[in-house]
């Protein structure tokens, strides 16, 4: 994690001593995957001299960001099907009290026998 600072122009970066005892660079991925997003790495690393491998995302992941969306879309969706699932309870209350009416009728238009609907 890491634990000291230096001031940016217009920000504050954190940075860490990776285990190689260098300051880590803050660089940008040139990857097709994280394009510019930002990262400190180990001091070494572009040097071709051996590294220690610290690596640590300054910038959070925007998949992160891709999927908290499709989240709140899908928390979207579930409570619109909630709320058309009460709907449909409610239907369903009524059509069972509309039933339990029209059993009673026919049952009172003198049919001693009793039979569902």
């Amino acid at each position: 994690m890491p634990s000291s600072s230096s001031a940016s122009s217009t920000f504050q970066i954190e940075y860490q001593i990776c285990n190689c005892g260098k300051p880590s660079p803050m660089r940008k991925s040139k990857t097709k995957e994280n394009p510019g997003r930002r990262f400190l790495g180990c001091g070494n690393y572009e040097k071709g001299k051996k590294n220690c491998d610290y690596f640590y995302w300054i910038d959070p992941d925007p998949k992160d960001k891709e999927m908290d969306d499709k989240i709140e879309v899908l928390q979207s969706e579930k409570r619109a099907l909630h709320l058309k699932c009460q709907e449909m309870e409610n239907v369903v209350q009524e059509l069972v009290k509309e039933n339990k009416k029209l059993k009673k009728k026919f049952f009172l238009h003198g049919k001693k026998k009793f039979i569902n609907l």
